[in-house]
């Protein structure tokens, strides 16, 4: 049902509405609402907003006329024609245009003000506050994950030159008893148990990436927070070479991360990835 009701509906209901609150309900005043859109319209006609704004007129247009119509005639048929005619004109013209229903219709500031607080400079920051503690624990369980990284290899490299060694000496048909031997070497059993240790850390990080990949960024400095999982956590280590050794793709796609990240933190990142030609970034 159309919010901007006719008189004659809130007339219609009147005496329920009596009955039940003890009052006579507020009439609807077109006259006032009217006045609203039109200083609506002008505002977003004739002033600055931003770098290449420009108003749709034709939705403007069509929300004029609908409130126009409601102050000067001629009425609409019925409610449906009335209904179509909003949602048509000022439903969209509004939501496209980031504009307050409360204001339009009732003068009401509450949601301009609130509106306006959510996208603030402090909004966003404490919204961004909460990636960037995700990431300082993401990076807390990436380390501990790789607390033991170098003995995990050394034992695997063990083990499976163990592997081949005994494929090369007793051939591939004793396979599964090859495997079985390996399974019982002391490196095999050390191999699991610090793989064991380590894998609720990788648990974790995949949960707290999951749970970062679902908060939108707001600030350069929680978009450098996600930048910067994506490169340590998520893709290859390739992506970690410095500007010199880096394959040219990933040089510019990592340019383009950057670049989208804005700002100082921007600037961090690829500070970071110039500064020491020929290494890896940890």
């Amino acid at each position: 049902m159309n919010m901007f009701v006719s008189s004659a509906a809130v007339a219609a209901a009147a005496p329920a509405a009596a009955i039940a609150s003890g009052s006579q309900p507020q009439l609807t005043d077109n006259e006032a609402i009217l006045a609203r859109v039109e200083q609506i319209v002008d505002l977003l006609r004739t002033r600055y907003v931003r770098e290449g704004w420009k108003i749709d007129e034709d939705q403007a247009a069509l929300t004029l006329e609908y409130f126009r119509r409601r102050v000067h005639g001629p009425a609409f048929k019925d409610e449906d024609e009335d209904t179509a005619a909003y949602y048509e004109g000022p439903l969209e013209f509004f939501r496209s245009h980031g504009q307050s229903l409360d204001w339009a219709h009732d003068g009401n500031p509450v949601g301009m003000i609130c509106g306006l607080a959510k996208h603030s400079k402090r909004a966003n920051e404490a919204t961004d506050a909460g990636l960037l503690a995700l990431e300082e624990e993401i990076f807390r369980e990436f380390e501990l994950a790789h607390a033991n990284h170098d003995e995990i290899n050394r034992l695997d490299n063990i083990c499976r030159d163990e592997l081949i060694r005994l494929r090369a000496e007793e051939g591939l048909l004793a396979d599964d008893d090859h495997c079985k031997r390996v399974t019982q070497m002391t490196e095999f059993k050390d191999y699991n148990r610090l793989v064991n240790l380590a894998q609720p850390h990788w648990d974790r990080v995949d949960a707290i990436i999951v749970e970062m990949e679902s908060i939108n960024a707001q600030t350069a400095a929680g978009r450098r927070a996600k930048v910067s999982v994506l490169l340590h956590c998520i893709m290859p280590h390739e992506w970690l070479k410095t500007d010199d050794k880096a394959e040219w793709e990933i040089k510019k796609a990592r340019d383009l991360l950057f670049e989208l990240v804005g700002g100082e933190p921007s600037e961090e990142l690829r500070e970071q990835f110039a500064a020491a030609p020929g290494t890896m970034v940890t």
